[in-house]
């Protein structure tokens, strides 16, 4: 609190007769010391003071992380030459373990079927430039792969291994692959939307798996005809090469493949470990998909970076969650929110409290249960972090603050310096607020606002690689925002920035959602809803549903007079099901009867999210919402609407 008018008066005086008693010589340093003093009994100088140990321990990461990422600038190695550093130093170590196959490899063994993999893909005529892309579930061919991928130059792009349909042969036709590698499980996925003729019946696919169905090549049968030794090297290959394409979901639509290049992918996995202080000793628990920035880049990454170990599971399971992290002695493991509220929903068993985890790092675990999770887990440490696949604005919580996934310091005029800011925005519609110089106006500790990273073209670190299509990445940069000429990232995220300078994720804007863990375009879902013949308008949008992570999708749709309601839920639900991810298909299908078509689009919109699911909200529109073990839509009523309040039922 800042100091009263009578306390202020007692130490000016105090002040004036030590400067009676002292030396004219010494008077500069008393000035100087009064207004120390007096800034730091400010409101401003109790936060600064507060906040100091946190802003020196990021000011040290960050300077460290620059300093090693612009070492290997100077080197300009690729990163699988890189990973050589960690083969040649253990060679014998256990690098990675397959829970489903119990397979596990040494390092040596990971790095000589990495180059079976690259030798192949030579003989098959594959060049620098090439593009494979892998549909395939984590394993650890879907990691040696992409290695030796990277080997020859070659760049793999990450498909989303629940995408169906024309999500799916989006993802495939816009990266321009020459092949495709999937498994027996995943290959009926892809053949219906070849069957479709979504997909080319000219791209080659290979089974990494060694399965056998007389139209496909099996990868696993035929490696042992190739060397485990190192590739020819390709000159052109270096730090700032493409490796890779991982997808995310935006306000276009369909999935959209982020460059990630050598230099990034290590700059994110070596930044977070670094951050949340994973070492070579650590062994890291991966359950999340490894298509995804998370699992893909920070979790396997740990091996490029640390020299870690990496257990893989399928997809996570929460009752054997502890059990395995128990079996293989693991120290470290990643969360999403939902993993969280799955596991704190789980029933108790004893290996809760037998694990060695001292380390959850992620995003998305909610303030309301981070102590309860906490405590009842025994985790030492939260890393919650904030940041996208494609974007430069990036943020850790360093200090275990609750609920924060980052900060930025609250320091008057650090945005001159710091490349990440948060902007206001009309919260109605979306539109940045400017100011009357056309400049977009900061936001200041205390406000609420979206989350931008300032681009400078000369730094590697804070350029926008942007997307395979140079339209998608056009999309994501705002311009004269700071000072006229300037750029920066549109993360699409509104984060709140209390007084002491951590921030706070509050939600998706624009036409995306997050649901399970996964971002959902809004015009994906209505692109499948609005051909249908009985719509005559559709909309989708998120909504808050009782005490889940995320929001829910809920679609609003205007049907022709006349129509059998349970033969159009039939038909949609078949048409959603077919095309979607289990995650995209909508929660709740609101059966409109009367809609505003005198205002804009997204003001149509706001108005239904605003009402979401709510049966008096909703002026009497039957909703319905979608059962997830009959895999089917089912009429909202009072009592059900009680129950996914409460959270009694949530199983969508």
């Amino acid at each position: 609190m800042p100091d009263s008018p009578k306390v202020a008066l007692l130490t000016f005086a105090v002040y004036a007769v030590i400067l009676y008693n002292v030396n004219s010589f010494f008077w500069k340093f008393v000035f100087v010391g009064y207004v120390v003093f007096r800034l730091l009994r400010t409101d401003f100088g109790r936060r600064a003071v507060a906040t100091i140990p946190r802003d020196i321990a990021g000011l040290r990461l960050l300077i460290s992380v620059k300093s090693t990422i612009n070492g290997l600038f100077k080197k300009d190695r690729p990163i699988h030459d890189i990973f050589l550093d960690q083969v040649r130093q253990h060679p014998n170590k256990v690098a990675v373990i397959e829970i489903e196959t119990g397979r596990q490899l040494n390092y040596r063994e990971l790095n000589e079927l990495a180059n079976q993999y690259a030798n192949l893909y030579v003989n098959e005529g594959y060049k620098m430039g090439d593009v494979v892309a892998l549909f395939m579930d984590n394993s650890i061919d879907f990691f040696a792969i992409w290695l030796g991928l990277s080997k020859i130059g070659v760049v793999s792009a990450f498909i989303n291994s629940n995408l169906k349909l024309e999500p799916l042969a989006h993802s495939i036709n816009v990266s321009k692959c020459k092949s495709c590698i999937t498994t027996a499980s995943l290959l009926p996925m892809y053949q219906a939307a070849v069957e479709k003729n979504l997909i080319s019946e000219y791209i080659n696919v290979f089974l990494a798996t060694n399965d056998i169905d007389g139209r496909h090549r099996s990868l696993e049968r035929d490696l042992h005809l190739f060397s485990k030794d190192e590739p020819a090297p390709v000159n052109e290959l270096n730090f700032k090469s493409v490796l890779c394409y991982i997808y995310t979901s935006g306000t276009t639509g369909n999935p959209k493949p982020a460059v990630i290049k050598h230099f990034r992918y290590y700059w994110i996995a070596m930044a977070a470990g670094r951050a949340f202080g994973i070492t070579k000793p650590d062994v890291v628990y991966i359950t999340m998909p490894m298509y995804h920035s998370a699992a893909g880049i920070m979790g396997i990454g740990s091996l490029i970076a640390f020299g870690s170990t990496a257990v893989i599971r399928k997809k996570f399971s929460a009752s054997n969650f502890w059990k395995d992290c128990v079996k293989y002695n693991v120290t470290a493991t990643q969360y999403i929110g939902e993993i969280c509220r799955y596991l704190l929903a789980a029933k108790t068993c004893p290996e809760e409290k037998q694990h060695k985890v001292r380390l959850m790092w992620g995003n998305g675990l909610r303030g309301q249960i981070w102590k309860e999770f906490v405590g009842r887990f025994g985790i030492k440490r939260i890393g919650e972090l904030y940041g996208s696949t494609e974007g430069n604005s990036n943020i850790v919580n360093l200090d275990n603050h609750v609920g924060s996934c980052g900060f930025m310091p609250i320091y008057p005029h650090i945005g001159a310096f710091y490349p990440v800011r948060l902007i206001k925005v009309d919260r109605a519609t979306g539109e940045l607020e400017r100011d009357v110089n056309g400049l977009c106006v900061p936001c200041v500790p205390g406000e609420t606002g979206e989350m931008v990273g300032v681009i400078k073209e000369k730094d590697a670190l804070l350029k926008f690689e942007g997307y395979v299509s140079d339209g998608d990445t056009q999309k994501k940069i705002y311009r004269d925002v700071f000072k006229h000429g300037d750029k920066v990232f549109a993360s699409g995220d509104i984060l709140h920035w209390d007084e002491l300078g951590y921030l706070y994720f509050v939600d998706r804007c624009g036409d995306t959602f997050r649901w399970k863990g996964e971002n959902v375009s809004t015009t994906e879902v209505e692109g499948i809803l609005q051909p249908v013949m009985d719509v005559e308008d559709a909309t989708v949008y998120g909504v808050t549903v009782g005490k889940m992570e995320g929001r829910a999708g809920m679609a609003g749709v205007v049907v022709k007079e006349g129509i059998n309601v349970e033969k159009f839920l039939s038909d949609i639900t078949s048409r959603l099901t077919e095309n979607l991810a289990s995650y995209a298909i909508p929660v709740f299908i609101r059966l409109c009867k009367e809609v505003d078509r005198t205002g804009t689009f997204k003001l149509k919109k706001n108005d239904l999210q605003k009402q979401g699911y709510d049966l008096v909200a909703c002026k009497g529109d039957p909703i319905y919402y979608w059962s997830g073990a009959e895999k089917t839509y089912k009429p909202l009523t009072e009592k059900m609407q009680q129950d996914i309040d409460a959270g009694v039922y949530d199983r969508f």
